[in-house]
């Protein structure tokens, strides 16, 4: 199997809640990897255009950019975490890739160390 990935940044602030109240709102700098892959290389080489995946993954996180999350529609009534908008994006993706690539697995970073990361077939 090829693999390709490819990476994003947005600014943007959330506030998790949970059963004993909502943390404060804050801002992160998140950084977002898109990885597909697939089976063939087409008549040039490529699994898929390095460029075509960012412009994939740009189209989707950019409305994000110098937003509060939880004031977005694709986020209504969810959790702003780093899973749910891994899992969000992964499935945007998914529906932009022709048949013969999937995606493997979105990759959402909020903080130095504190990563997220959502794809169907991930083993534990």
């Amino acid at each position: 199997m090829y693999t390709i990935s490819v990476t994003t940044t947005f600014r943007a602030g959330h506030q998790l809640k949970f059963s004993s109240g909502a943390e404060p709102y804050h801002i992160h700098d998140w950084l977002v990897e898109a990885a597909i892959g697939g089976e063939e290389l087409d008549n040039n080489g490529l699994l898929f255009d390095f460029n075509r995946l960012k412009k994939i993954l740009d189209e989707i996180a950019g409305p994000f950019n110098d937003k509060k999350l939880e004031d977005l529609q694709c986020f209504k009534n969810i959790n702003t975490s780093a899973e749910n908008i891994a899992k969000y994006i992964f499935g945007q993706i998914k529906n932009r890739l022709p048949m013969n690539v999937s995606p493997l697995f979105i990759e959402v970073t909020e903080s130095e160390g504190c990563k997220a990361k959502y794809g169907e077939n991930l083993s534990i």
